[in-house]
């Protein structure tokens, strides 16, 4: 596989998805090959997905200067596993930026399963037909990762506002809770019995699931 300045070149093509991108960015040699033996051996989408974040990040990890305790795949569930206290999370985010890690720029770069899904696709020409459709496990990760995600962005950003122009703050903790309404029944629950009762109760009007 040849690197290419803005993708990784694919069947005589540069490959300038998410996914391409960041195999050049971090250097994941003969990457695209792994993706491909593990789709064929039946890995889903989702399993897909941690394959390439855990790579980008065990790249991002052997370029810092600092031992870090934890290995790849205890320090990954501490910054995606919505149910990791935001406190433990936070504890993980510094110990990787006082090792040199950009936290932020390392969690832009990961990837969600649709992204994963696109590159097996679009560059590697590869029928993902038999993943198109969302089960609800798939639907509780993707909505965990991004809650995770936003507690994340929201306990630094209040960090980043402690001493600035008199706002003070003590060491926070951040709860992200996602809600979903129904203008048609007038439920509202949260966002994890809504998919486990498989959606709204449009049969029965004005009930709310706390």
């Amino acid at each position: 596989m040849s690197n290419q300045k803005n993708g990784t070149e694919q069947n005589g093509h540069v490959c300038e998805c998410k996914v391409g991108r960041n195999i050049e960015k971090y250097e994941l040699n003969r990457f695209d090959e792994k993706l491909l033996e593990q789709r064929d051996d039946g890995a889903s989408l989702r399993h897909l997905e941690s394959v390439v974040n855990k790579a980008l990040l065990r790249s991002a990890l052997e370029d810092s200067r600092r031992d870090l305790i934890g290995d790849v795949d205890s320090i990954y569930e501490r910054l995606t596993d919505a149910e990791m206290s935001a406190g433990k999370r936070a504890e993980t985010v510094d110990q990787l930026s006082r090792g040199d890690v950009d936290v932020d720029e390392l969690l832009s770069d990961f990837v969600s399963y649709q992204t994963v899904r696109t590159h097996l696709q679009d560059c590697l020409e590869v029928d993902t037909r038999r993943g198109q459709s969302l089960n609800p496990e798939d639907a509780r990760g993707t909505i965990e990762w991004a809650r995770s995600r936003s507690e994340g962005i929201i306990e630094r950003t209040i960090e980043r506002l402690s001493g600035v122009g008199g706002f003070q703050s003590g060491d926070v903790d951040v709860t992200y809770t996602v809600r979903v309404s129904c203008p048609d029944c007038k439920t509202s629950s949260r966002i994890e019995a809504f998919i486990e009762r498989g959606g709204c109760q449009c049969s029965v009007e004005g009930a709310t699931d706390e």
